[in-house]
């Protein structure tokens, strides 16, 4: 799908708001407490992730025709070698450092790499896995498998087929209050974030609208969020589907209905490309920064903690910018390359 621009700003602010929130929680103490606040609305930066997706998801599939095998092959192709790799380097690390905050197990690192919810080693009241931000790939990976099943019906029922599947899962969810993790997570209300980004895409294709009211959705969107963000609970998906989630399907709405409008910025373009390798690698920049925090107790203050945060911010930025050049694009590339010319082989050999 060719870019969106203001869609794909919104996935660097996403990203970074992610950043920021891991980043301020290190140096909560030192932080001015309104601004550990603000940051603290960075779990919302996941929400607006799932909503993109959906979005995403939606408008590739009216663009072109496809089938499920080769959507979900693409799907894999696209977010699961960055993040072995990730989860990879983050198993060596721990395992070279010896780190006593982690533990670590072959069903859990196995589990983590094919994305199976389980409940997390260190924090066993906690759905993660080894590197805990791939926590939403869980969701992400569901929802493509069930998107991929509507691409089994007629396209005119699909949207249809979609909202059924989705809200069945919920309300098993909201009914039966599972304590597995597998069914928590395939019956969770954060599968509705999704649904509304394929709402959204569905609007936007049909019914643009202009600046007034893309400009009004923006903005109820914006007081939504700080008046309903403050109040959820990270770890209530209720909660955090109504208070980031909500807000996050307007914005995602009025950004999409401006696309037309808004101009190509090579800096957010650069960052919005390199918002998966951002969020996938983040720890690698705030970890070690902690690190260097809590060996210089002497230099704390207000003024440095938000040195550090906007320092992890920038070292955040730029490790995922290389890592999108030299690693997830050509990875990325080269696979794809691979699949098509598999494909052409197939169909040679069946003339």
């Amino acid at each position: 799908m060719n870019k969106i621009y203001g869609i794909q700003y919104l996935r660097a602010f996403a990203a970074l708001s992610v950043v920021a929130l891991h980043a301020g929680k290190r140096v909560e103490a030192e932080l001015p407490e309104p601004l550990y606040h603000v940051l603290l609305l960075g779990h919302g930066g996941v929400d607006l992730f799932f909503v993109i997706s959906g979005f995403i998801m939606w408008s590739i599939s009216q663009k072109k025709e496809t089938e499920p095998g080769g959507f979900l092959v693409r799907r894999l192709i696209r977010v699961a070698p960055p993040y072995w790799i990730a989860t990879i380097c983050f198993v060596l690390v721990s395992v070279v450092i010896g780190s006593a905050w982690v533990e670590l197990s072959t069903p859990h690192i196995l589990k983590s790499l094919a994305f199976v919810p389980h409940f997390n080693a260190t924090e066993p009241a906690r759905i993660w896995p080894v590197l805990v931000p791939g926590w939403t790939l869980n969701y992400e990976m569901f929802f493509y498998i069930l998107f991929a099943a509507t691409l089994l019906v007629a396209k005119s029922a699909r949207f249809f087929v979609l909202t059924g599947l989705l809200f069945a899962l919920v309300a098993v969810g909201y009914a039966a209050k599972p304590a597995d993790a597998i069914t928590i997570t395939y019956t969770s209300p954060l599968l509705l974030e999704f649904l509304g980004g394929v709402v959204v895409a569905r609007i936007w294709q049909s019914a643009p609208g202009g600046v007034l009211r893309n400009g009004l959705l923006i903005a109820i969107a914006a007081v939504a969020f700080l008046v309903l963000g403050p109040q959820v609970d990270p770890t209530d998906y209720w909660s955090r589907t109504i208070g980031f989630g909500g807000p996050g399907i307007l914005l995602v709405s009025g950004v999409a209905g401006l696309a037309g409008r808004v101009p190509q910025l090579p800096v957010l373009e650069r960052l919005g490309d390199a918002s998966y390798a951002i969020y996938l690698f983040h720890l690698f920049v705030v970890v070690p920064m902690q690190v260097v925090w809590v060996a210089m107790p002497d230099l704390h203050g207000p003024g440095t903690a938000m040195a550090f945060v906007v320092v992890v911010l920038g070292l955040s930025a730029l490790l995922g910018n290389v890592l999108y050049l030299y690693m997830e694009r050509p990875l990325q590339i080269g696979l794809s390359n691979l699949l098509l010319n598999r494909n052409r082989r197939q169909q040679v050999a069946s003339r």
